[in-house]
């Protein structure tokens, strides 16, 4: 009954063969093999160096490379000269720096958000001048506010000077015709 277990598990394996490949028959990678341009023109070698930053691995992020140059071989014709002109990086600005082509469609909205921000600029103006009222007619309010309780209090004051100072006497009734002068005054 071993044997026959054996011989189910082992079947398959025997049958599958290996997955790898044979260490004595491997293909060179593609970077290792110069690619061979057929020229119809007698070409040479130019090689061009290339400045790198320092830089972290992305498959590896515990591994930060140093900044470094890089040299690339190009094949170019025999009639260009020996001294190609470079010119660093830094020297061009990056396109998201680069200003956008003029057209018709961006000036008339720039000209629409400048006739807006101006529109803006003057409500805040005239914001300010009404605000700069408010404030003095309220400071003008609560002076005049002071000022009517002081009289109030001296009139009250005066009231009760002249209500101390009067004897009460019976005056005759006046006739309801006549208006006279020395009727009280109520307040």
């Amino acid at each position: 009954m071993n044997v026959r277990l054996a011989f189910l598990f082992l079947t398959p394996l025997l049958t599958a063969g290996c997955a790898m490949q044979p260490t004595g028959a491997q293909s060179p990678s593609p970077m290792a093999v110069p690619v061979v341009v057929a020229a119809v023109l007698p070409t040479k070698l130019v090689e061009t160096r290339y400045d790198m930053r320092g830089y972290r691995d992305a498959a590896n992020p515990s591994l930060r490379h140093e900044a470094h140059a890089i040299y690339r071989r190009t094949r170019v014709p025999l009639s260009a000269s020996d001294e190609l002109a470079t010119m660093p990086r830094s020297s061009f600005p990056p396109a998201s720096v680069a200003p956008l082509p003029a057209s018709e469609e961006l000036s008339a909205e720039l000209t629409t958000q400048r006739k807006i921000t101006a529109e803006l600029r003057a409500m805040q103006a005239a914001l300010a001048d009404a605000e700069k009222q408010m404030t003095a007619q309220y400071t003008l309010l609560v002076r005049q506010s002071a000022e009517t309780m002081q009289l109030r209090g001296q009139l009250e004051d005066e009231r009760a000077r002249v209500r101390s100072a009067l004897p009460v006497e019976t005056a005759p009734a006046a006739p309801a015709g006549s208006t006279s002068a020395t009727q009280e005054v109520k307040w």
